[in-house]
């Protein structure tokens, strides 16, 4: 067992590794994005189109389908003909993903009336033009899914760890050159550029490799691989349903609250999103590329403890010091001060909930990891349902609009605490994680109380973060040793025959 976790912990720093850069990458372009765009209506045009694309495809890339994938392939590997079948399975993605495309294509301006009506219709003229250009990498957005998926279960992660980069990088580049030729077209030109390269390196590399083959593929096959997918994805089908679907609700809502308001809420979700990409989704995917633990005890006891010693505080200076923190990274160029109040209220709203987020997406991994995929599903599910009953009645409320992105932001939270509470209900050992999660809760207060005694005490904005931020590290070190009390002892002994050694050398 100790070799297991050895294993998954080594794969889990791969792709924190991976994930970390393309986090850096995303910080500089978001970063970028709001120096050159701000929260205009090309911003919003650009987000809306993006997520125009993406919804479509839920059902073939949402962070639920490698739970379905990635158990495929491994079981495939057990006989000689997993290549073929990654093969058939990526045909079968592919030729769907055509006909979405073509859907869009032709039904384009329907359908952006329909998720960002509350555009203007320049907006809305704006948005169908991306929309059509970046529909063109939706074959190969879907593709590069299952070649990911399939590296998952063979323990290697290039795909995985350069996808989100390579992006980040074609969309720096298409907003450098929106700044030198003031076409914002470019933006969405190397959207789709990024993806369709990607996709046909992947699958040169992947049959180099022999993960993947396309010889000797019948039809036979190709329907045989589809229908089994399929009937294991229709178990958590709802999911990516549910989940579009709350984009779309949350879309609409933005974009009748004013302009800017759907880029101010993605500039938010880029600060909050960084405890989802670093850990969440890299140890969940380690959790599902290998079998079921025998000890599920003693797995969710080495995942939630650190955890919670480091989110729950964490968070609580996210949302303390959310103003101070927009401020500091995207005050400035076109980011002004309606960009300010937006995002800001969006990022407090949604900090609510990001330790809980972090957290319940792993403990689903468990959850499909041991084969219960139909629970997983009704919880997610459920999460998104609240989330969108939130945003819809929200949407009915007659209010400013920084404080209908603070509501924004407080509906995705909601879906947050939803979704850790219904999968912890769902194991064995909810009572165990309610009560850490009830301990932890003690250093995140304090982390509270300190960081509004901080914003009062001190008016420099660096000195004020720098205090909050050293602040949040002792609060952090005060959960480690109130929720894993060896470590304590451990770290000492450590560092006394450290310098016992230095010591006798000396």
């Amino acid at each position: 067992m100790s070799a297991h976790h050895g294993s998954m912990r080594r794969f889990s720093a791969v792709l924190i590794s991976g994930a970390l850069a393309s986090k850096l990458l995303g910080f500089a372009r978001e970063v970028m994005m709001a120096h050159v765009l701000g929260a205009t209506l090309v911003a919003d045009g650009f987000r809306a189109a993006m997520a125009a694309v993406l919804i479509p495809l839920a059902f073939l890339q949402n962070e639920s389908v490698p739970a379905i994938m990635i158990p495929m392939h491994r079981q495939a590997m057990e006989c000689d003909d997993a290549p073929r079948q990654l093969g058939a399975l990526a045909i079968v993605v592919g030729l769907i993903a055509t006909a979405l495309m073509a859907t869009i294509l032709v039904f384009g301006e329907w359908w952006i009336d329909a998720m960002v009506g509350g555009f203007s219709d320049q907006g809305r003229r704006l948005t169908l033009e991306f929309a059509r250009m970046m529909s063109l990498s939706m074959p190969a957005s879907a593709v590069l899914n299952v070649l990911a998926a399939g590296e998952i279960a063979t323990a290697r992660a290039r795909l995985t760890n350069i996808r989100a980069s390579v992006l980040n990088v074609a969309v720096l580049g298409g907003i450098g050159l929106m700044v030198l030729t003031g076409n914002s077209y470019a933006l969405a030109c190397s959207f789709t550029a990024a993806f369709n390269v990607l996709a046909a390196w992947g699958l040169f590399s992947l049959w180099r490799q022999g993960i993947i083959s396309f010889s000797g593929i019948t039809v036979k096959l190709v329907v045989a691989t589809g229908a089994d997918f399929f009937r294991r994805l229709r178990v958590i089908l709802a999911v990516p349903l549910a989940e579009q679907a709350n984009v779309w609700v949350e879309r609409l809502t933005a974009s009748r609250l004013t302009t800017g308001a759907v880029a101010s809420l993605d500039y938010a979700r880029s600060l909050t999103e960084s405890a989802l990409l670093l850990i969440s989704q890299p140890v969940g995917m380690a959790v599902l590329s290998g079998h079921a633990p025998k000890d599920i005890h003693t797995r969710i006891e080495t995942l939630v403890r650190p955890l919670l010693a480091l989110t729950l505080p964490a968070t609580a200076f996210l949302l303390v010091f959310s103003t101070d923190i927009v401020r500091l990274v995207y005050f400035r160029g076109a980011f002004g001060d309606e960009a300010l109040l937006l995002t800001s209220h969006a990022l407090r709203g949604i900090a609510f909930g990001v330790w809980a987020a972090t957290l319940g997406w792993i403990l689903i991994r468990l959850l499909n990891g041991s084969g219960r995929n139909g629970v997983a599903a009704i919880v997610l599910v459920l999460a998104y349902l609240v989330n969108m009953a939130f945003n819809a009645t929200t949407s009915i409320m007659h209010v400013a609009s920084d404080q209908g992105m603070l509501l924004l932001g407080l509906g995705e939270a909601s879906r947050s605490l939803v979704l850790l509470v219904g999968v912890v209900l769902a194991l064995e050992e909810r009572r165990k994680i309610l009560g850490l999660i009830l301990l932890a809760m003690l250093p995140a207060l304090l982390m509270a109380t300190l960081g509004v005694l901080i914003q009062g005490a001190i008016a420099d904005l660096l000195l004020r973060l720098f205090v909050g931020g050293v602040t949040c590290l002792v609060c952090i070190a005060v959960a480690v040793a109130v929720l894993m009390p060896t470590i304590v002892p451990v770290a000492l002994n450590r560092v006394r025959r450290t310098f016992h050694v230095k010591g006798e050398l000396g």
